[in-house]
């Protein structure tokens, strides 16, 4: 069996391999049409541009792998059965099922691997292909936009202090090179008396305040510098009739990260220290059930090829492609679901799993060994 479980890997690897070449080729080309008309139009450099779809092939692997599993397992037994290798096996005494252990196993080694991957290379490639995307192919910000980064701290008769924050990160809850201006409204003039910069602008959760390093004052018009270690451990703002509130990081969460910028770890932390945010929840659920998917979809291989031996190839590879996407559209409904708190976050994600899953040991128990 060992001599036999090496010859089936390497059979089915050689064509994985292929397939998520040419799974990756595809996605690629799909992807450069898609966007030729933003790389056209803004001035993004033939160096960056090269950045952004390095940046994209983990993504596009993690994309692939599903489809790659199951057709590469349905490919390597048709064409063991189409040159009777299977009929040798079972008249040597071996069943079937015995050898399917080794895709199984592949698909369990797959699915841990996948895991691994797409919460540490996939994310932070997703990361910095974002940030390239935000940077040269979205458009400029319009005055509006520009406006939300300002935060009107204090709005009191006539003095009024704004603070710039251009962005902040909620893993490590700081942001840096934050700026506060203060304008005085005077007969009709106005003008700015004093700007104070921060290197460091962090929230701390145990005191409910800011944490402010480096702090450099400037005043005008005699543009007096004033150098602080630390200062302003809580901010005020002030909304409708002046009525006077805290400013935390709550006010922030246009600057929450996308999910898939985000790995499993990442988008715990962020769910535990945001109890009501839901989205969050389902997603990091959504991070481990999605990294089953190889191992299901190697059930479904086994199941849809060896039902009928040298007759259903054709048929397991149409079968298998359309088990595919009703996987995925399955999975995007859970997730709207969950979203939507009419399922819990945990079985948003994971019903479809266990659908699926009950479907391929299903079709692995009517193997005729």
């Amino acid at each position: 069996m060992s001599l036999l479980n090496k010859y089936i890997l390497k059979k089915i690897l050689s064509k994985y391999l292929f397939l998520l070449i040419g799974f990756l080729v595809l996605f690629l080309i799909i992807d450069i049409i898609e966007n030729i008309n933003k790389f056209i139009d803004s001035n993004i450099s033939t160096n960056q541009m090269l950045y952004y779809y390095i940046y994209s092939i983990p993504w596009f692997i993690s994309i692939a792998l599903p489809m790659t599993t199951l057709l590469s397992c349905i490919f390597t037994i048709g064409q063991l059965q189409k040159h009777h290798e299977l009929t040798a096996i079972k008249a040597s005494g071996i069943s079937l099922k015995k050898l399917s252990f080794a895709f199984i196993i592949l698909g369990i080694v797959i699915s841990i691997s996948s895991f691994v991957f797409d919460n540490t290379l996939v994310s932070s490639s997703i990361k910095k292909r974002a940030e390239i995307e935000k940077k040269y192919l979205t458009k400029k910000e319009t005055s509006n936009q520009q406006i939300k980064r300002f935060h009107l701290v204090n709005d009191k008769n006539d003095l009024k202090e704004i603070l710039y924050i251009s962005n902040y990160d909620f893993i490590t809850r700081e942001s840096r090179n934050v700026t506060i201006k203060k304008i005085q409204k005077s007969s009709g003039n106005i003008k700015l008396i004093e700007t104070i910069d921060i290197k460091s602008f962090a929230w701390d959760e145990q005191s409910s305040s800011w944490l402010c390093n480096e702090i450099n004052k400037r005043k005008f018009p005699d543009f007096k510098n004033e150098y602080l270690s630390q200062e302003m451990r809580s901010i005020s703002i002030y909304g409708q009739k002046n009525k006077k509130k805290t400013f935390k990081e709550e006010d922030l969460i246009k600057f929450l990260p996308d999910s898939e910028e985000l790995n499993y770890w990442e988008l715990k932390a962020l769910s535990d220290r945001r109890p009501d945010d839901i989205r969050l929840k389902v997603d990091y659920n959504f991070k481990i059930a999605f990294s089953c998917t190889s191992l299901i979809m190697i059930l479904f291989a086994i199941g849809l090829s060896i039902k009928r031996p040298r007759s259903n190839y054709a048929t397991g590879i149409g079968v298998g492609i359309m088990v595919i996407f009703m996987y995925y559209i399955g999975m995007k409904f859970g997730q709207s679901l969950g979203y939507n708190k009419i399922l819990s976050p945990f079985i948003s994600v994971w019903m479809v799993n266990a659908i699926f899953l009950f479907i391929g040991g299903w079709l692995y128990a009517r193997i005729r060994t």
